[in-house]
């Protein structure tokens, strides 16, 4: 283990074995989890064929695991051979840039060590997958809010053992795993190929047989941590701020606690996110049996290919119609609504402004449109730009983080307000997920639509912009309608 500095960004060899799914469990001889010194990793990709992810969701849940799919494009993971443990330090804002750094620098780190492939296939290093806090400079809640979070620090994630990709092309599998340096190298690549296509052979018969993770357990108790009145207040607080002019807007946010009969397998939650949400941005991280991060985010805070660069602007909502006439009417009421467009229009501003400032020109930008999610349609604008050679994806996340969009703007007045109001901790809630790649190639959402579970019991979360015009009962209700993504998977029709 490896301290990486003030920023306390701490770097370990995984676990290769530990804490995967049954198909893709067991490290082969002479692979091992300890220092990285006196080791090597050795990787091989195999193609799979067409595979859909219900197949390498359907086994037992145990251990660190994780998903993303944006669109067609897929990844999953389970085991790890590094992970990048960042712990909370510091109380400015550089404090949460310079975690952004050292995971950065960690990455690299690991991504140099000695690493070998197999010469007849694809040459091919997993990604990192895993997120950042929403914030990673604020205080620490109460002693449940911090057992709530605590798989969750400042950053965290995990150079995956097992990673399956599938797009258009088709799906591939990813083994990576640590030898000791005196295992030949030969040896190492034929021990990885045999696992491989016991894993292929096992993935594959999963597929035929058309297996998918089981049911979601009844819920049995709902219960809100924050009550009616304390959110009416904090909102007449923000409007005085921004009568004030203190601040423009403020995204505050309440949580929602659903207890479930029995501890769930977050695949099923998964599956049934998915399932009801093709249009979201899905990610599931988990960091041991029952301690997990789900969400079905709306929008990107950014994906990096090359040199292109996509981002959007999602703010401004309102709820879908019973038919197709009264939801047509709702979309077109949204789209010529002053305090809708105005909330949308601080959202854009904000990208514009943190991306010109690290240097990146952003193309033009569009009017918004209607993007119809299953039970509430936002303004959306998408937005390019091309930056220059070498930027890393985290480079971009960093300097956007925490958009207008999660978190108000001016960016550090509304953070304050945040950290006065909510008597909750966010953890990772609104804070980036996803992945990268050793070209600094990624894509990253903010947990939105999003439960953090612990055992039976999950805690939603969701939130709505505050701007001049808001009124206290109406963004309740908008928080009740974002509510409905995670309880419909969770089974709830019932919402407080």
């Amino acid at each position: 283990m490896r301290d990486a500095g003030d920023e306390g960004i701490v770097s370990a060899a995984g676990h290769e074995g530990v804490g995967t799914p049954s198909v893709l469990e067991g490290a082969p001889p002479g692979a091992r989890a300890g220092s990285e010194e006196g080791t090597y990793l050795a990787s091989v990709t195999i193609p799979l064929g067409s595979l859909q992810p219900e197949a390498v969701l359907a086994s037992p849940p145990s251990g660190v695991r994780g998903f993303w799919q944006s669109g067609t494009h897929w990844i999953a993971h389970a085991g790890a051979v590094a992970e990048i443990h960042a712990r909370n330090r510091g109380t400015s804002a550089a404090g949460g840039a310079s975690v952004f750094e050292g995971v950065l620098r960690e990455a690299r780190r690991h991504y140099e060590e000695p690493w070998i492939f197999d010469l007849d296939g694809e040459a091919r290093r997993p990604r990192f997958h895993g997120g950042f806090a929403f914030d990673a400079t604020n205080r620490e809640g109460g002693a449940d809010e911090a057992d709530f979070w605590e798989p969750f620090p400042a950053a965290r994630f995990t150079l995956p053992a097992f990673e399956v990709e599938a797009d258009r092309e088709g799906a591939r599998l990813t083994l990576t795993r640590r030898f000791d340096a005196a295992t030949p190298r030969d040896r190492a690549i034929d021990e990885l190929r045999r696992r491989a296509d016991r894993t292929r052979s096992a993935l594959l018969g999963l597929e035929r047989t058309g297996a998918t993770p089981g049911a979601v357990p009844a819920a049995t108790a709902l219960e809100e941590p924050v009550r009616g009145g304390a959110w009416r207040r904090g909102i007449e607080r923000i409007l005085a701020e921004i009568a004030r002019g203190s601040v423009r807007k403020v995204v505050l946010a309440r949580p929602l606690d659903v207890t479930l009969a029995e501890v769930p397998d977050s695949a099923s939650v998964l599956a049934a996110l998915r399932a009801s949400n093709p249009l979201a941005h899905t990610v599931l991280l988990q960091f041991s049996r029952d301690r997990y991060l789900l969400g079905a985010a709306p929008e990107l805070i950014g994906a990096l290919r090359g040199r292109r660069f996509r981002t959007m602007a999602v703010a401004g909502s309102t709820p879908r119609g019973a038919d197709p006439e009264s939801d047509e009417w709702l979309g077109r009421q949204l789209l010529s609504s002053r305090k809708n467009r105005v909330e949308h229009e601080i959202v854009v501003e904000d990208i514009v402004e943190q991306l010109s400032g690290s240097g990146v020109t952003v193309g033009p930008v569009p009017e918004p449109s209607l993007l119809r999610l299953p039970r509430i349609q936002h303004l959306r604008s998408e937005l390019e730009a091309t930056v220059r050679e070498g930027t890393h994806v985290l480079d971009l996340i960093r300097a956007l983080h925490p958009t207008a969009a999660v978190c108000g703007h001016p960016r550090e007045t509304a953070r304050r307000i945040l950290a006065e109001e909510e008597a909750v901790s966010r953890g990772w809630y609104a804070g980036p997920v996803g992945w990268f790649d050793e070209t600094g190639a990624g894509e990253f959402a903010p947990a939105l639509r999003s439960a953090v579970g612990r055992g039976p019991l999950l805690r939603l979360y969701a939130g709505a912009g505050i701007v001049e015009g808001s009124r206290p009962r109406a963004e309740w209700d908008e928080t009740r309608v974002k509510f409905q993504t995670m309880l419909q998977a969770l089974g709830v029709a019932r919402v407080p």
